[in-house]
């Protein structure tokens, strides 16, 4: 029996698919902050391209070239320790890209309490590989080739083995395909119809809730819930966020 530091390893070892605009070099992103400590988790499709810029002079990620490394077959377990290192101190390097993280991270801890930067939350993806063009430019063959190295089967040993106990998805193009790839129904909540107020339409606001006890084939050993939002949050008004926020605390009060 594999433990979950042999896992990865494994999947770290697996070369980047053809024609899916990976980031060249970039290492999979296994996890951003302390995945192993964590109690609820925020999911996305994929991590972008902007984690391997560069920040001041530092690399948020590893990639091939600054673990000195020809090809992924190369990477061996002393490597193993030092991507995962970036991984989980991701939160506390001062390299978090910002643009995308903040916001969510306060609707995170203003809504549940847990946070990324004191290692109760993390953030995990369906695919670990890093692209260049975004989820929604690739199309469903792409899609099924990133996920083809491992990913959404290591995502459920991570969950598994890790302290989840809910997983957040953002947006409703992120939450339809989390729940589509790991084949679970979710239950449609409607928060508030579309309305026109003052001459100004405020737009529909719905809830996505299930929960699931196997992701990919990976049977976790307890529940797991999923809640997900059709508004994505860093474009989401102060009213819509209050809205999901207040459902969202509703929702776990109930587990």
């Amino acid at each position: 029996m594999q433990s979950l530091d042999e896992k990865i390893l494994s999947r770290l070892q697996q070369s980047a698919p053809e024609n899916c605009t990976i980031v060249p070099r970039s290492t999979p992103v296994i996890a951003f902050g302390r995945f192993r400590t964590a109690e609820i988790a925020t999911i996305s499709l994929n991590p972008s391209y902007k984690e391997f810029d560069l920040v001041n002079g530092k690399n948020r990620f590893h990639t091939l070239d600054s673990l000195g490394l020809h090809s992924y077959a190369d990477i061996k377990a002393e490597h193993g320790e030092q991507i995962l290192d970036y991984c989980e101190r991701y939160f506390e390097r001062n390299v978090v890209y910002k643009d995308w993280f903040n916001r969510i991270s306060t609707f995170i801890k203003n809504s549940t309490g847990y946070d990324y930067y004191e290692g109760t939350a993390c953030h995990l993806d369906l695919s670990q590989w890093a692209t260049k063009d975004i989820w929604g430019k690739l199309n469903n063959y792409q899609h099924k080739d990133l996920v083809s190295t491992g990913d959404i089967e290591l995502l459920g040993e991570i969950i598994k083995y890790g302290n989840f106990h809910t997983l957040f998805l953002n947006g409703k193009k992120t939450t339809m395909e989390i729940f589509n790839f790991f084949d679970v129904q979710p239950k449609k909540v409607l928060l508030r119809q579309t309305t026109k107020i003052d001459g100004k339409i405020k737009n529909k606001v719905e809830g996505f809730v299930s929960t699931t006890r196997s992701i990919a084939g990976v049977e976790i050993g307890r529940e797991i819930t999923l809640i997900g939002w059709n508004t994505y949050v860093k474009y989401a008004g102060e009213d819509v966020l209050m809205l999901i926020s207040e459902w969202i605390e509703n929702e776990l009060s109930k587990r």
